[in-house]
């Protein structure tokens, strides 16, 4: 019992001394630890904005200096004047003395050589990559609002400082003349602004216990942070280097932090005076925790024998021997006295309960039975119902691939370039939506397209025969029927153009249900409004383009290739225009059919001519034609002028009947290309070339006939 005792009041003075000191002593240390944390962090993120906006200050001071120093007539003319070049190192001098962050500067010619300096280092200035690259003679600027630029430079010599050789170099452009289209650029100021001068203004805004980086492109070239992990409040704010009509800028991250340690420290520091305060109050917190744990175990340490009393069913020893002086304690004595009689009055009772549910779970047995044969049945509905409706749902899935598939076949249409390329895409779709079914194609020859026998999954020996055998069958019917192929039925659906017959598509599956020949038609119809829509296009294109008294292109094809050349970059073109002459005098004294007759055998005698040069023939008026030669064609030119020469005045084959002998092919020809003139003007010098060789004809004509 003493044990017992004793570890009560162990447990209570845990629970209601140490551990609520202990909680309490944690929350105030992590209250100031936040408090310092954010009255840290409020100061770092101030100091980062001052600096930058201070270093930013200075900056704007500085580029304003040097347009302004790039402007003064002395520095102008002290770069050839020898009478202002003496006042040079005084005037570079005071700059310099004004301008802190600058460590050097540098007047440069505009072929590259260093003028005068101060406080640097010629030699290596010139011989500096920066030299290098902006300095190479003679200097071109074509940007006439961006002339100065900033470069950042890791270079040693520059900087007279060891061990920091990072540093900005600032150049300025010097104009001797400014006129409107032009800049002349007659030297440079160079200004090199260490990195380590930055951080040293930047310095003076930070305490004992703040630490300062400058970072460029995430690499710390300047400072004393080791890294964000030595460091739990940093804060940084970018700087932009840069100035007025510069050309372009340095982004510098300057970056100030506190380390933990220092935190902690003044945490500690700030929570010194209340510590020797709060141990006297734990101690005497403990001390009257003790007394009054002893006093509450002592008397629970008696009610508890007291219930032990009770469960081993004999009568109380600390009321007999009059040992609780506590009346609630007695009150419970007596309260278990009369529970002893209480409970047994309730057992019986429960076991009178027991006899009345054996009963009710009897008969809720044979309920139970009643309802698991019921659930049998309608278990067996549901299967049936979920089967039909899953069947359903596959044909409606089916049914909505299929409709997918047909819109993508329209837009495959739409793209398509022949024959074969709709039959592969068609057996392609097919078979998507019709797995492991066979199907033949056959798309006959039209305008520009070739005919097409193409099968899918099915093995066939002779195209020809399988389609005698389908036009044979399709007298009959031709949108659906059946033919016998490898001793078996399959289906044949036709394929209409124009109300005639196009094609036919066999699909090697004989017990089609109705629901998937409603889905083959639905294809067939669309690949038929495609083919026709396609035939009426090209034949209508076709009537367009060509002349219809020639047969060769027209007027408008010369016109569309005209287009397409003249968009297109450094095309070589080769134009050749073509007139017939004495067509006037045929139609004059024989007539305008004999006038016909000689236009068609002039257009048969200059495509004879054109053969295996160019394709690019034209009747592009009544006695007037045109051939074009483009790109590697152009080499063709003097060839096909040595044809057209060597046709000149030969019998063209046409019967004048009574009017007796046949005429000769008279014609004249003007040539010209893009090597000689501008694509815009070729049709106009070919044109007067061939009307000056017309002139020269029927000159020497009319010499023949004096």
């Amino acid at each position: 019992m003493t044990i017992r005792l004793r570890s009560i009041t162990f447990l209570l003075l845990i629970f209601v001394a140490i551990i609520p000191v202990s909680v309490l002593s944690f929350t105030l240390y992590k209250q100031m630890y936040n408090f310092v944390y954010q009255s840290v962090n409020s100061r770092l993120a101030a100091s980062a904005s001052q600096i930058t906006a201070e270093l930013k200050h200075s900056n704007e001071i500085l580029t304003n200096g040097l347009r302004l120093l790039s402007e003064q007539e002395s520095v102008v003319n002290g770069i050839d004047d020898l009478l202002y070049s003496i006042h040079l190192p005084d005037i570079l001098g005071n700059f310099v003395l004004d301008a802190p962050l600058i460590e050097s500067l540098y007047l440069v010619e505009a072929d590259g050589f260093v003028v005068e300096s101060y406080g640097g280092n010629i030699l290596a200035l010139e011989q500096s990559n920066i030299l290098q690259q902006r300095f190479t003679s003679p200097f071109e600027i074509k940007d006439l609002e961006s002339k100065s630029k900033v470069y950042l430079v890791d270079n040693y010599s520059l900087v007279g400082k060891s061990g920091q050789h990072h540093s900005l170099v600032h150049v300025v452009p010097i104009y001797s003349d400014r006129a409107i289209d032009r800049i002349v650029v007659k030297g440079y100021l160079i200004a090199v602004v260490p990195i380590y001068k930055l951080a040293e203004v930047a310095a003076n805004r930070l305490d004992d216990q703040e630490s300062l980086a400058v970072f460029y492109r995430e690499e710390q070239l300047l400072g004393n942070l080791i890294g964000d992990d030595a460091y739990d409040v940093t804060h940084a704010s970018r700087l932009i280097i840069s100035g007025r009509n510069y050309q372009n800028s340095v982004w510098i991250k300057i970056k100030v932090g506190q380390r933990l340690e220092s935190l902690a420290n003044q945490v500690k520091e700030a929570m010194a005076p209340g510590m020797a305060s709060s141990i006297i109050v734990i101690g005497l917190i403990i001390v009257v925790v003790m007394l009054f744990a002893h006093l509450v175990a002592k008397a629970f340490g008696r009610l508890y024998g007291l219930i032990r009393d009770f469960e081993k069913g004999r009568n109380a020893e600390a009321l007999n021997n009059g040992k609780l002086v506590i009346r609630e304690f007695a009150d419970v004595a007596n309260l278990l006295t009369e529970m002893k009689g209480t409970i047994g009055e309730q057992l019986r009772t429960v076991n009178e309960k027991n006899v009345e549910l054996a009963r009710i779970d009897k008969l809720r047995a044979g309920y139970l039975e009643e309802v698991q044969n019921l659930n049998s049945q309608l278990e067996y509905k549901v299967e049936e119902r979920t089967r039909d409706l899953e069947l359903s749902m596959d044909n409606l899935a089916q049914s909505n691939f299929f409709f997918q598939q047909l819109v993508q076949f329209r837009r495959v249409l739409e793209a398509s370039e022949g024959n074969r390329q709709i039959a592969n895409d068609a057996l392609r779709i097919l078979s998507m939506c019709f797995p492991n079914t066979g199907l033949v194609i056959h798309l006959p020859q039209s305008r520009g397209h070739r005919m097409v026998n193409d099968s899918l999954s099915v093995e066939v020996e002779s195209f020809e025969q399988l389609s005698n055998r389908v036009s044979e069958k399709s007298r009959q019917r031709w949108d659906r029927f059946s033919i016998e192929f490898k001793q078996q039925l399959v289906n044949v659906f036709g394929i209409r153009c124009g109300g005639g017959k196009m094609g036919w598509l066999l699909i090697n599956e004989p017990k089609l249900s109705e629901e998937n020949s409603n889905r083959i038609l639905l294809f067939i119809t669309e690949l038929s409004a495609f083919l026709e829509n396609r035939t009426l296009n090209e034949e209508l294109d076709h009537v367009a383009r060509t002349d219809s008294l020639t047969g060769i292109k027209n007027r408008q094809a010369f016109d569309e290739l005209q287009f397409s050349l003249e968009t297109q970059l450094d095309a070589e073109v080769g134009l050749f225009i073509i007139d017939v002459n004495g067509l006037k005098q045929m139609n004059d004294e024989k007539g305008h059919e004999k006038g016909d007759q000689l236009i068609i055998s002039v257009a048969r005698v200059l495509s004879d001519c054109c053969e295996g040069l160019t394709g690019d023939f034209y009747r592009i008026g009544g006695d007037e034609f045109a051939a074009v030669l483009s790109g590697e064609q152009l080499a063709s030119a003097s060839e096909l002028n040595e044809r057209l020469a060597a046709r000149q005045n030969n019998q063209v084959g046409i019967d004048l009947n009574s009017f007796g002998g046949e005429p000769l092919v008279s014609f004249s020809v003007g040539y010209a290309s893009t090597t000689d003139v501008d694509f815009s003007g070729l049709y106009k010098l070919a044109d007067q070339n061939m009307y000056s060789n017309k002139q020269r004809y029927y000159a020497e004509l009319r010499q023949t006939e004096l």
